[in-house]
């Protein structure tokens, strides 16, 4: 298979948006047509020229979700940077780490976060340029996002583009993000497998509530667009938002995690169900779904739900419930259109259905690596196989079931929390002798955060810990119960039993 370039991958879209000029973007009432994306980043790409980002450059991108991150996103592709996109919550050491660590020399923000942006460049103790945009401004007249989005548009992109377009940040088991980077080939494969996959026309239209630094919106927004079809943009998910833009632009396709259904689930009464009548599909990721939400969510609102699986390091979709065929509500689906799944034993050998072992996954959409770090990449990606850390089985008839987690990963509505992390900011807390974070059940979250401490200072409380980590770590890595004990369960060799702690919370 001959790599797609990034080049091809842009001309691709550019031709999609340009069969005919329509409302592709749809953001709060303001629409934007194919030809103004278009237009729009050729003028990006233009202004990054300008400021001299050229061929393997970083742009990194802290915003909420609107039209311009997209818009962005492609213009910096074509002026031969790769993208990272931040996620928003991050606190200014975590936006400081990330941007040192990919090389990002540009960093595109919004003024409410300006602050932040400023203080965490700073940190780096490099040069690193900043667009801050203010977005407040109804006309958006504003000299700076004039110039960047409606500048040159006649911009040219150099055929030797590098094929890496996103650098994509997963939280690491050793406490520090690793970014995995995913190439023009497996984001083009992957955006064709979601087509396929959930039945993708160019009639569809799809609502983006989920943030687009994540690889789950954005794949399907780079997916809807290679397609023809059109978005509904919102900032976040909110729930009375988003029933009465789903009653007004009439979206066909949204994808969530189980907290999103579990919300709109508690709000169904007739005017809701009503308003979401234009829904065909539900896509449902990130964790898996308890079936009597599932089943609930279906039978109140008549929305058929696609649940799935994947990582970041897939770039986001591996197995799936197709949407035509059978589907076994409880499992992830089988493999999408391209991708070979199974479940591997410790030694790397097949095992039969109905084994539980760890699930690996092979295809053009697995990462091209981890950046700058080849011990960790040779770690994941074994043998041409991208190694996933949970645990599953296969049954008879190729759909596959998760059980566990290999990793200590917790996921809080959607959101990746790996412990390690939050244990390192407690840790150096005075007066902290141990910690240990696990997760525990939460039936909105599908997971809180937890904590249990061994404290040398017998007056320090669970509020001084929490507003501690509130300082350092975003929002929905903060832990929700803080529990002092004398000492954490350790085995023979001093190993930390973390099912014990798990279990001491049910």
């Amino acid at each position: 298979m001959i790599p797609l370039r990034a080049i091809q991958l842009l001309q691709m879209m550019e031709e999609s948006l340009l069969k005919s000029i329509r409302e592709t973007f749809i953001f709060y009432g303001r629409t934007y047509t194919s030809g103004d994306i278009v237009g729009m980043y050729r003028s990006v790409a233009g202004y990054l020229t300008e400021l001299g980002i050229g061929n393997g450059d970083v742009v990194a991108i802290d915003l909420l979700n609107r039209p311009e991150l997209i818009i962005i996103i492609m213009g910096s592709w074509m002026a031969g940077a790769t993208v990272t996109p931040i996620n928003v919550h991050l606190k200014e050491q975590e936006i400081s780490y990330q941007i040192a660590d990919s090389g990002a020399k540009i960093v595109f923000g919004e003024l409410s976060y300006r602050e932040k942006i400023e203080n965490a460049i700073e940190r780096t103790g490099v040069r690193v340029e900043k667009v801050i945009l203010d977005f407040d401004k109804g006309d958006l007249s504003g000299d700076l996002y004039r110039k960047v989005f409606h500048g040159k548009a006649n911009f040219t992109a150099s055929p030797d583009n590098p094929d890496d377009l996103f650098i994509i940040y997963t939280s690491g088991t050793t406490g520090k993000p690793k970014g995995a980077v995913l190439t023009a080939q497996n984001v083009y494969r992957e955006a064709i497998q979601l087509q396929h996959a959930v039945g993708l026309e160019d009639s569809d239209r799809i609502i983006i509530i989920l943030p687009l630094f994540h690889v789950n919106n954005l794949m399907f927004s780079i997916a809807s667009i290679l397609k023809g079809g059109s978005l509904v943009i919102l900032r976040k998910f909110d729930p009375e938002e988003f029933f009465e833009s789903v009653k007004k632009y009439e979206p066909t396709i949204f994808s969530g995690v189980p907290t999103i259904y579990k919300i709109l689930l508690d709000s169904a009464n007739e005017g809701h169900i009503a308003s979401l009548s234009s829904l065909r599909i539900g896509i449902c990721g990130a964790a898996p779904m308890p079936v009597k939400w599932f089943e609930d969510f279906e039978k109140a609102y008549g929305i058929k739900i696609i649940e799935g699986y994947g990582m970041t390091e897939g770039t986001v979709a591996s197995t799936i419930n197709p949407r035509f065929g059978t589907r076994k509500i409880g499992s992830i689906g089988i493999p999408l259109p391209g991708q070979d799944v199974r479940i591997f034993s410790e030694n790397d050998e097949d095992l039969p259905p109905g084994q539980i072992g760890e699930i690996v996954i092979r295809g053009p959409n697995v990462m091209k690596g981890y950046l700058n770090r080849k011990h960790e990449t040779e770690g994941t990606l074994r043998n041409g196989w991208l190694h996933t850390g949970d645990l599953g089985y296969m049954d008879n008839d190729g759909y596959f079931y998760i059980v566990d987690r290999k990793k200590d990963m917790i996921i809080r509505g959607g959101e990746n929390v790996y412990p390690k992390e939050v244990e390192n900011v407690i840790s150096t807390m005075p007066g902290v002798s141990e910690v240990a974070v696990v997760g525990k059940k939460d039936e909105k979250y599908g997971e809180e955060v937890v904590a249990f401490i061994v404290r040398k200072d017998a007056q320090m409380s669970d509020t001084q810990v929490i507003d501690f980590c509130k300082s350092n770590l975003a929002w929905y890595k903060c832990p929700k119960e803080i529990f002092f004990i004398d000492a954490l369960p350790k085995n023979s060799v001093g190993k930390i039993q973390k099912n014990e702690l798990r279990d001491a919370l049910k």
